[in-house]
């Protein structure tokens, strides 16, 4: 209603003004247009049309204006409510055996790669990104990230085991650190997902899941029936431990070693995108009336001026004979 109400307001100013200015106009008729004393008849339609031109401009220029402010608080409110999507991701050597996938022949990071990008092509809304390393410790690698693509980066190869220190792999360390990591979020903010083969040392107590946690996938990947030798022991995919972490922080578990997360698990992650809108919107309306208006006052000038009277100001050539009385030589 605010910019309707700007734009009466203004048409009613624009025709008081018009009625002024034709009043003058009149009592300077012969003066301005010639010995007809009135100008063409199609500068009716200027006076007419005036107006309501800058009616139009003005409903235009302050829909855009409040329709910015609307954009710019939903951004704000947006940034607030916003669901953060963690990838908590192990690094440790055992992630690099082969007996992955549907045929076994991937590595297991190569598998949680195909995993995380299986989940990103299937969630959408207002979400953050984030991805947690983990070996012996736990790492923010990205946080708060409005783009899945630097998610996509960090599992494509990008060697962060490089700066975890050596040693055993501490899964229940690794997972207190994480859950330490997102506590001050908002509250039910943040999702985690958990992607390990579960190969690791004793676990710790696991911390309580925090406030700022709304869920928790425990995701496994590797053989979980054969394992494979490495650092004096078989590695296999453990789902007795990754059900106990999955237990400790009220989350769920599952093996995705051969199938990807079910797109039900992933719950209000996954928004279906609005259908297209038909028509124009009132920001292309409100363009189209600021255009509109705002060419028609320009060049409504232009046309008066050119087109408005019958009287023509003739300037004498340089060359041309002076008529009698117009050389002041001549008496």
């Amino acid at each position: 209603m605010k910019p309707l109400l700007f734009a009466l307001s203004v048409l009613t100013l624009t025709v008081l003004a018009e009625w002024v200015h034709h009043r003058r106009v009149r009592l300077a008729g012969r003066l301005a247009f010639g010995p007809k004393g009135a100008p063409a008849r199609w500068t009716v339609l200027a006076s007419i049309l005036r107006p309501f031109a800058l009616a139009a401009f003005a409903w235009g220029l302050a829909t855009l204006f409040l329709l910015r402010f609307d954009v710019a608080e939903g951004k704000a409110a947006s940034d607030k409510e916003a669901t953060h999507l963690i990838f908590v991701a192990d690094l440790s050597p055992s992630m690099y055996l082969k007996d992955a996938g549907p045929e076994g022949k991937d590595s297991r990071y190569q598998r949680m790669s195909a995993v995380v990008e299986g989940i990103l092509n299937r969630v959408s809304g207002n979400l953050r990104f984030g991805v947690i390393g983990f070996y012996t410790d736990a790492l923010p690698v990205v946080m708060g990230a409005r783009d899945p693509e630097l998610v996509r980066n960090v599992f494509n190869g990008l060697p962060l085991a490089y700066g975890m220190k050596p040693g055993k792999t501490d899964l229940g360390t690794a997972v207190n650190a994480a859950v330490k990591l997102v506590e001050n979020l908002p509250e039910g903010s943040a999702r985690l997902v958990i992607l390990t083969d579960g190969d690791s040392i004793p676990l710790l107590p696991i911390l309580p899941r925090p406030k700022s946690v709304k869920e928790v996938f425990i995701l496994g990947v590797g053989n979980p029936h054969k394992g494979m030798f490495i650092d004096g022991h078989q590695s296999r995919q453990d789902g007795d431990t990754l059900r106990e972490i999955a237990s400790a922080l009220h989350g769920t578990y599952d093996d995705v070693n051969e199938k990807h997360l079910a797109t039900s698990a992933l719950g209000d992650l996954v928004v279906l995108a609005p259908l297209p809108q038909s028509g124009l919107s009132l920001a292309t309306f409100a363009v189209a009336a600021l255009l509109a208006g705002a060419a028609f006052c320009a060049l409504i000038p232009v046309a008066l001026e050119f087109g408005g009277t019958a009287w023509k100001v003739a300037h004498p050539r340089p060359n041309s004979v002076p008529t009698p009385g117009s050389d002041p030589a001549v008496r």
